[in-house]
């Protein structure tokens, strides 16, 4: 388990770190960190997540966003988007703003 894992509940804001930059590449958004000189790739529902990161956002407003946009389970996408914000937390890509309450 990563050390933020655990960290991040409906309250919790997040956003893009700074030196990340982006790119789309057909369906694939394209993350490069301009501290580690790292790409990343992301598709889907990870491609929307980090695109919604691009300004401070609450997990759980994230998770509404998600939920009114692809047909899915609240349990579910909440378990998926935590699992992808807990990596991109992780990668340094993604920080938290306000640890949750």
């Amino acid at each position: 388990m990563h050390e933020h894992e655990s960290s991040v509940c409906a309250s919790t804001v997040l956003r893009v770190a700074d030196g990340v930059l982006t790119r789309m590449a057909g369906s694939e958004m394209v993350l490069l960190d301009l501290d580690s000189e790292e790409f990343f790739g992301l598709d889907g529902v990870g491609a929307r997540v980090f695109e919604l990161l691009e300004e401070p956002q609450r997990f759980d407003d994230v998770l509404g966003t998600l939920l009114r946009e692809y047909d899915v389970d609240r349990e579910t996408l909440t378990a998926d988007v935590n699992a992808l914000v807990a990596d991109l937390v992780a990668r340094k890509l993604v920080v938290i703003v306000t640890p949750p309450r």
